[in-house]
């Protein structure tokens, strides 16, 4: 059973640069039932002025002291209300269709699935975008598609997925020892 919101945990240090690209990608997606939240992690630039300046109800800006990527995921995940769960980074840009398709996906899988989907990699300019597919994309089984990951065959960058609430939950939090993901 898919609820009204999906969720958007987005983490931002010191990204004026980039949030409001990041933010305007996530109210564009045709699945319009979001809830926005941005975890200014510490920021010294005005990134969290930005975020307050955004004049929609979806969008909203949690403050919080420095403590990198994993902590201010894990109190986003904290504020968040949906079922879904999507994880953005403050230089992340979603397809508009996005959740829509992964919404769908969700919905006629197995309530313990995710959803994940190709990403590309792009520095400064979203239209210049580059997509080179790794060999560990097309492995279903989770157990297997971890052993590969973790021996160098690729990974999947958290901003593909979309995640059952349950499942997050059953996963536990953020390893905030961790300087990554």
């Amino acid at each position: 059973n898919i609820s009204e919101y999906g969720e958007r945990a987005t983490s931002a240090w010191n990204a004026e640069q980039w949030i409001s690209e990041t933010i305007e990608s996530a109210l564009r997606q045709t699945w319009t039932s979001v809830e926005i939240i941005v975890v200014d992690d510490g920021s010294t630039d005005d990134t969290a002025m930005l975020v307050e300046r955004i004049p929609d109800r979806r969008v909203r800006c949690v403050r919080a002291e420095h403590r990198g990527a994993a902590a201010a995921r894990n109190l986003g995940l904290g504020e968040a209300h949906g079922d879904l769960i999507q994880f953005l980074d403050a230089d992340d840009v979603l397809d508009e269709r996005k959740l829509e398709l992964q919404v769908a996906a969700l919905s006629a899988s197995d309530s313990r699935s995710i959803a994940s989907c190709r990403w590309a990699l792009f520095l400064g300019d979203v239209s210049a975008a580059k997509t080179v597919d790794e060999s560990v994309w097309v492995e279903a089984d989770p157990v297997e598609w971890l052993r590969r990951s973790l021996g160098g065959e690729g990974m999947m960058q958290p901003a593909a997925w979309l995640v059952p609430r349950a499942v997050v939950d059953a996963a536990g939090p953020w390893d905030e020892s961790l300087s990554l993901h």
